[in-house]
């Protein structure tokens, strides 16, 4: 006999009704078209807002006090721009660092202001000193997992008054990193991962569609003596 193979027959695809059609096409646009809408529509409603924070101010007799589409936008733009460049000039200076102390310890004031302040540190400069280690821990139940950011040890105050070595975790939120839950957890139960502070915000803001490489390596945090 010989051992040539017949080819399988092909099973006739049967077209797809009319109603099947549009189904398809709908989601098809949906997949082309909602991205796009909605990237436009978040960055319509930021600038709407950027620029009405300095835009209503900026009105003009000869314009019979209309307010100009994107002047507000430019003013901040500009206001940032000037703040960045004389805060680089004057980092050093002691009133620099007098008005720092001075509004960080500010009753009520200091509340926001402190926190804000170490969140944009982490954010925005790419400084490690708020944020150590990306991690894993499982929230908000045992059977699913977070991704993390390790933070300061916690104070004495409160792990103290618990069993074991604890750490403390800031779990962020999608599509924004900077609201999230503060917890503390066991060492033993947080898994730390080899990925950097800026791909684990990338990976949280895009909700996991743009992701780093893959690595292998995942580790559980060393014990708080060694």
């Amino acid at each position: 006999m010989s051992d040539t193979h017949l080819p399988l027959p092909i099973e006739p695809v049967e077209p797809l009704g009319f109603w099947a059609r549009m189904r398809a096409y709908l989601l098809g646009g949906l997949l082309v078209l909602g991205p796009t809408a909605l990237s436009v529509w978040v960055l319509w409603r930021l600038f709407v807002w950027i620029d009405g924070l300095l835009g209503k101010y900026l009105r003009f007799s000869w314009l019979e006090y209309r307010q100009i589409p994107g002047l507000g936008l430019i003013a901040m733009l500009i206001l940032l721009l000037v703040s960045g460049w004389m805060a680089s000039l004057f980092a050093g200076f002691t009133l620099v660092r007098a008005w720092d102390r001075a509004l960080a310890r500010l009753p009520l004031f200091r509340v926001i202001y402190n926190p804000a302040k170490q969140l944009g540190e982490a954010f925005l400069s790419g400084k490690r000193t708020v944020f150590h280690q990306v991690v894993l821990v499982q929230w908000p139940h045992a059977e699913a997992w977070a991704i993390a950011f390790l933070t300061a040890p916690p104070p004495r105050s409160l792990a103290g008054r618990l069993d074991g070595d604890m750490v403390g975790v800031f779990v962020p939120s999608t599509p924004n990193p900077t609201a999230g839950h503060y917890h503390l957890m066991k060492r033993e139960r947080v898994i730390a991962v080899d990925l950097t502070v800026e791909q684990g915000i990338q990976l949280i803001v895009s909700g996991g569609v743009v992701r780093p490489e893959d690595s292998e390596s995942v580790r559980t945090l060393p014990s708080s003596s060694s």
